[in-house]
């Protein structure tokens, strides 16, 4: 008996040493003593990503790579981000002929007609958990925007939010005696600016104030519901839509204003390549050096009403439904919309983060010459307005209002009532039409 007991103790002894010296087929493999390196981690598979914006402000030469590309590659080596402009065609030509995309940046105002006309979104929240994205870094009205427009899921992250300023040229408010405009200025004090600096001077026709009319019904400071997202019932022959129309349509009613002055083109060429109109808001972005080195300009805010500025007016980065890479796509989308990255494109003053961060809004432009001793201060939104409810023909209805019913005053003498009733009945057709399809 005590000899059994012996031998079973022995047996058990040599089972434990065996165990921990890793010996026999059930042992565990051995471990890298003290100092020695760990096995490096597997490679990952290289992944090529091809990135779209519905806009046509990424298709300069050499832009997508200097502002985008080079960024991507050192943050993730295993991929290849390839960048199609928007003058290769158009989207939906692109994804019938069974071109790869993967992300697409969209604005507000041009995503209903290119991401959702063709069917591309998908809800990237289960996306933002997994990676654990913090979505309380973006501004909180921009986030709202989308939500808006994902039916409270979320099909796109915030990337930038457009500034609203106004541009002023300082030799035509120094050749015409007329103080520039201050931070804080209403739209009335513009106005009277306006009729002051809008006239002949020796044959050459100058005007004051010059503004994209859609961008601003878009970005209405009333944040009104054009089209109810869930009714579709259109609402523009009120009286809130006619104070906004009166508000702009003043501005083109001065004597000797050219009413066809309201088209983009022309706008753009009279503050910057004609020099003949002393003030120009866009409401939909900043412009870059080529246009503003020539002028003797600086900036103000866009005017408040009623407290509130305009309303925000983001671009969007979105997954592509049909992408074969949705992972590897967030995880870009993820960066492209991070503090790390946007900082030094605040920096440089080449977007405008959509992130609710101050030190963003500290070094906005800190990098660029462009912006030395300009009243930079202007150009981060400050109490923007609320989104007007977001819905698949709110552009519809500021395309209504700023282009037809606005020249239907301007040119053809029709009265406000007149101009917004048929434009409310247009976009009323187009939902009709979209239904019977």
């Amino acid at each position: 008996m005590l000899r059994r007991s012996v031998m079973l103790a022995a047996a058990a002894v040599l089972v434990l040493v065996s165990a921990c010296s890793g010996s026999g087929s059930g042992g565990s493999q051995p471990q890298p003593a003290d100092g020695a390196a760990a096995e490096p981690p597997k490679p990952k598979d290289p992944v090529r990503l091809v990135f779209y914006n519905v806009g046509g402000n990424f298709n300069a030469e050499g832009y997508w790579e200097e502002k985008f590309g080079k960024y991507i590659k050192a943050k993730f080596p295993h991929i290849t981000p390839d960048f199609i402009p928007s003058t290769s065609g158009n989207l939906a030509k692109l994804l019938t002929g069974g071109e790869q995309i993967d992300v697409v940046f969209g604005s507000v105002g041009l995503s209903y007609n290119s991401v959702f006309l063709n069917n591309m979104q998908v809800d990237i929240e289960p996306l933002a958990k997994k990676y654990k994205t913090d979505l309380s870094r973006f501004e909180p009205k921009t986030l709202e925007m989308i939500r808006q427009m994902s039916d409270g899921k979320l099909y796109a992250l915030p990337f930038d939010n457009q500034a609203a300023v106004i541009y002023y040229n300082k030799d035509l408010f120094d050749k015409f005696g007329v103080p520039y405009p201050k931070e804080g200025v209403t739209w009335d004090e513009l106005y009277e600016m306006s009729v002051k600096l809008t006239r002949n001077e020796g044959g050459k026709q100058y005007y004051g104030l010059t503004l994209s009319p859609t961008h601003y019904f878009l970005r209405n400071q009333q944040s009104l519901s054009l089209v109810d997202p869930k009714t579709l019932e259109v609402k523009l022959a009120n009286d809130e839509v006619k104070s906004l129309m009166n508000n702009i349509a003043r501005f083109y009613q001065i004597p000797g204003f050219n009413p066809d002055k309201t088209k983009m083109d022309s706008l753009v060429k009279m503050f910057f390549q004609e020099q003949v109109s002393a003030m120009w808001t866009p409401i939909s972005g900043l412009h870059v050096e080529k246009d503003l080195a020539p002028l003797n300009w600086d900036i103000v805010s866009y005017p408040p009403l009623n407290g509130k500025g305009a309303q925000p007016y983001p671009t969007f980065v979105y997954l592509n439904i049909g992408s074969k890479y949705p992972d590897e796509a967030y995880q870009v989308m993820d960066y492209l919309t991070s503090e790390e990255f946007l900082t030094e494109k605040a920096k440089a003053a080449t977007f405008i983060p959509a992130l609710n961060s101050q030190n963003i809004q500290q070094v906005f432009a800190q990098d660029t010459a462009l912006y030395k001793g300009k009243n930079i201060s202007a150009i981060p939104l400050k109490n923007m307005a609320a989104p007007s409810p977001q819905s698949k023909y709110y552009s519809t209805a500021t395309t209504q209002l700023g282009v037809h019913a606005l020249r239907g005053i301007l040119y053809e003498g029709k009265d406000i009532n007149t101009a917004l009733r048929e434009a409310e009945e247009a976009v009323k057709k187009v939902i009709q039409e979209d239904k019977n399809k």
